[in-house]
């Protein structure tokens, strides 16, 4: 039987709080996350994500440098993180109202551990199916750039004097012949 392996995933946590940022440490279970880093400002946690992309954000409100509405908003337009932002109690429902339409979870202050590790499940499995997705969403762009190759080459032999039939037979047979893909060989023709 195949063993199952476990994704991995990183989390950039924007906290300016040591108690809030403990609390979420203990709650993301070591054998899935391999990167969790620590950032107390908007601005700080901006630079990381020029460096490095993350799986998931969590953002303890308020941050040193403001609420950390806008970086949130700016996150979820620019990178596919999941992003979960943690705010007093006494804003949550105008938050939440406003930052639903980015795909952000919002999350009232004081927490529940409860909720936090439910909302990072819940981060993991749509995690999980955005790169299936974009797997098989690259796996059907390759697919078309080869066609689109193939068929380009294809015409090119047909300006040479082949049949349609004859092009096509003729790359499948150096491919075969040569050890290569359709697409290596449709490449090599149209550089020819």
């Amino acid at each position: 039987m195949k063993e199952r392996t476990v994704k991995r995933y990183s989390v950039l946590i924007v906290s300016s709080s040591e108690q809030f940022n403990m609390m979420t440490r203990k709650v993301l279970p070591d054998r899935r996350f391999d990167v969790i880093e620590v950032r107390k400002s908007a601005s700080s946690a901006r630079r990381e994500l020029l460096v490095r992309e993350y799986d998931i954000v969590i953002i303890n409100a308020p941050l040193q440098d403001g609420m950390g509405t806008d970086f949130a908003m700016d996150l979820a337009e620019r990178h596919s993180a999941g992003i979960i932002f943690a705010v007093p109690a006494e804003v949550y429902s105008n938050m939440d109202a406003h930052l639903i339409e980015y795909g952000i979870f919002t999350i009232p202050k004081p927490m529940k551990r409860e909720e936090l590790e439910r909302m990072i499940r819940l981060l993991i499995a749509m995690n999980d199916r955005l790169r299936n997705v974009q797997r098989k969403l690259k796996t059907l762009n390759d697919k078309m750039e080869e066609l689109k190759l193939v068929s380009r080459a294809k015409i090119m032999l047909v300006e040479r004097g082949m049949s349609e039939k004859e092009a096509h037979e003729h790359i499948i047979r150096e491919a075969m012949n040569k050890g290569l893909t359709k697409r290596q060989v449709a490449e090599t023709i149209i550089d020819e």
